[in-house]
């Protein structure tokens, strides 16, 4: 019997609003090489991006239980997935809930009567926490979205309100991710001393609000680069900065940095007493990932041969578009951000006596880092600039 084709949505929200046991390594390795990847191809297109390898990875590592054959292989092969990658990302998952920053939730929502694969289920439920809930997609489409934009809103603290735009009535899946984290700067800024500063891009001078600080913090410098770590309340979460040179392309700085160089710079990190310039800023973005996917080298997934049978037996799917949405806003007391992503698939046609002396003034464009310090796990990652 000829098998129905049909539309499934994967949907992740991921916030963050930062106020202020050592885990196995395998999410971190995969969601740190794919930030990393999808920073350098992001960089070619975009002056300032933000976005969350966690929330992605987290959404498509959904995708991947569902995936088989040559689809869950190349997966595989790009990705870096595994089948023990569920119950990794599941534990270290739990183990930054236990934190209090961090509270995160999952949901299934199923067209009425379609039948998940029992595997997939499973992994869903003890892995991702996530039990299905059916909708009428069919005849109650905008209530069904309205339900899962609020289902949305309440595990995000109201940051994120309508991340699915619109719905199809032939809708046959939507899994959600959402999570929430609150943490306040280790070390706050006065405001008193925030000051507008000249912020150079190329030839391009923008003043922009200047947070100043002189303290001691953990930092290192590589050639000219210079690292930073600004950590959040309760040790768990820091926030990563990366300056280059100023007179340095960024862009084609990136394009050298790896995981594990980045590994190494995080670990060499020593006790300074650092003159600081950390601009203020807000950044709000919208990606659609499809095409970086494909760059990346994803490519069976979006075609009319994807197979992704170990969802359900009732439908033939493939991944029409991956969307992104992001907003992060850093200010003298804490980092706000958060990010959704909606994956959607239709039909398959210890500290020294005297701390030594460091400059970092991030008055030209940078990368950034938010961190778990446990696993080195990139949440969210960045490049800052400002348009005139």
């Amino acid at each position: 019997m000829m098998m129905k084709l049909a539309r499934i949505i994967f949907v992740s929200a991921f916030i963050l609003a930062l106020s202020g046991a050592a885990f196995a390594e395998a999410p971190a390795g995969v969601i740190n090489n794919f930030a990393l990847n999808a920073g350098k191809i992001l960089s070619q297109s975009e002056g300032t991006f933000f976005f969350s390898p966690f929330s992605i990875i987290t959404a498509f590592g959904m995708a991947y239980k569902g995936a088989s054959g040559d689809t869950a292989a190349e997966i595989e092969k790009v990705l870096g997935f595994n089948q023990g990658f569920h119950g990794d990302l599941g534990g270290f998952v739990r183990d930054i809930d236990k934190s209090g920053q961090i509270s995160s939730a999952n949901r299934v929502w199923l067209r009425n009567g379609l039948t998940l694969n029992k595997d997939f289920q499973s992994t869903l439920y003890l892995f991702y926490n996530s039990e299905p809930e059916e909708l009428d997609f069919m005849n109650a489409t905008e209530a069904s979205r309205v339900k899962i934009n609020d289902w949305v809103s309440s595990k995000t603290n109201n940051r994120i309100n309508n991340l699915l735009r619109n719905l199809e009535p032939e809708t046959q899946m939507i899994l959600t991710n959402a999570v929430y984290f609150n943490a306040r700067w280790e070390k706050t800024f006065n405001k008193e001393r925030t000051a507008s500063e000249d912020f150079y891009d190329g030839e391009k001078v923008v003043k922009v609000p200047m947070m100043k600080k002189h303290d001691n913090f953990d930092f290192a410098e590589f050639d000219g680069v210079k690292i930073l770590r600004l950590p959040y309340e309760q040790g768990r979460m820091s926030m990563i900065a990366v300056l280059p040179p100023k007179e340095s392309d960024d862009k084609n700085f990136l394009e050298t940095l790896d995981a594990e160089t980045l590994k190494h710079w995080i670990s060499s990190l020593d006790r300074y007493e650092v003159d600081l310039w950390l601009p203020k800023f807000k950044t709000e973005k919208r990606y659609e990932l499809k095409n970086l996917f494909e760059a990346l080298g994803v490519k069976l997934a979006f075609s009319d041969f994807a197979d992704f049978s170990g969802m359900t037996d009732d439908e033939k799917l493939k991944i029409d578009a991956i969307i992104h949405q992001t907003f992060i806003d850093v200010d003298e007391e804490k980092t706000e951000a958060a990010a959704a992503t909606a994956i959607v698939m239709l039909r398959a046609t210890a500290m020294p006596n005297k701390p030594k002396l460091a400059e970092f003034h991030a008055d030209h464009p940078f990368i950034y880092f938010i961190v778990d310090n446990y696993t080195g796990t990139i949440l969210f990652m960045g490049r800052q600039t400002f348009e005139e």
